[in-house]
């Protein structure tokens, strides 16, 4: 565990990662040396203004728990990762795991935030093989490095490493990348979409039928009567094969049937997902 916060030295303080491929290592700034850094440009540890931790060869800093920060009167407030983040996340009883910050393919956002506004929970898809998803708290939410040791898994261990080996290919990828691997959500979203715009335009013709529909259907419905049935040139208009609901008549095998198997489709789309 890290030093108690009894002072205020790390208050307001941020935390800048080193682009050095051989470091990949975070430092603490101070308000004023965060001040100073181009968002813009690449930063290295040399950069630091604190000579303690200005060389890529010294290990990080420690950092308190965020408990000890509550416990002294502090709040821990996290910023906003970027959406297709790779990240690391802690678990419980389990070792900490790789995955992608992605948009809940239900709610269609990947973050949430508290009564303050400060970030709470991010949807993230886990890597490896397979993939899953799930709502955590930012808490143990973290940025994922090239540095991280493979932890001991007792179980699950090559799904364990096929999520590892995943990440490490997805990290010099861009977030637009690495969302196109978040394969349990835009595939079937989509194509569900599609059924039901489709499904919608289907409806719309039903409840708006053309004017020839209008102006045919008195004469196709006279001849639905008994005694126009036998012999009658409009026999294949009987009401087994047109459907009056509420006055708009429509053809059952074209459009029930489409329906139906849309429906279906769509229900094996949720159920496979």
């Amino acid at each position: 565990m890290g030093p108690a916060p009894e002072s205020s030295e790390f208050v307001h303080r941020t935390w800048v990662q080193c682009e050095n491929e051989s470091c990949l290592k975070w430092r603490l700034l101070s308000p004023a040396a965060a001040a100073a850094v181009n968002p813009s440009e690449p930063w290295y540890c040399f950069m630091n203004t604190d000579p303690s931790y200005s060389s890529c060869s010294v290990s990080e800093e420690d950092f308190p728990e965020e408990s000890q920060f509550l416990e002294n009167g502090y709040k821990f407030v996290y910023s906003q990762l970027p959406l297709g983040s790779l990240v690391l996340v802690k678990l419980r009883n389990w070792p900490s795991w790789p995955g992608i910050l992605c948009p809940d393919p239900f709610k269609g956002k990947y973050v949430t935030y508290d009564q303050d506004g400060n970030v709470e929970k991010y949807y993230i898809e886990f890597l490896g093989d397979p993939h899953s998803t799930a709502w955590m708290s930012a808490a143990f939410v973290g940025h994922f490095s090239l540095t991280l040791k493979a932890a001991e898994c007792t179980k699950k261990k090559r799904w364990y490493r096929s999520a590892l080996e995943e990440a490490y290919q997805l990290y010099r990828c861009s977030a637009e990348q690495r969302l196109e691997v978040c394969c349990l959500s835009k595939p079937i979203v989509s194509e569900t979409e599609g059924l039901l715009k489709e499904l919608e335009k289907m409806l719309q013709q039903i409840q708006e039928p053309t004017a020839r529909e209008d102006e045919s259907r008195g004469e196709q419905l006279s001849q639905c009567s008994p005694e126009a049935l036998t012999g009658s040139p409009f026999h294949s208009y009987h009401e087994e094969d047109y459907i009056v609901p509420d006055g708009a008549g429509l053809k059952a095998g074209e459009y029930i049937e489409v329906i139906t198997n849309n429906l279906k489709k769509i229900d094996a789309l949720i159920s496979e997902f």
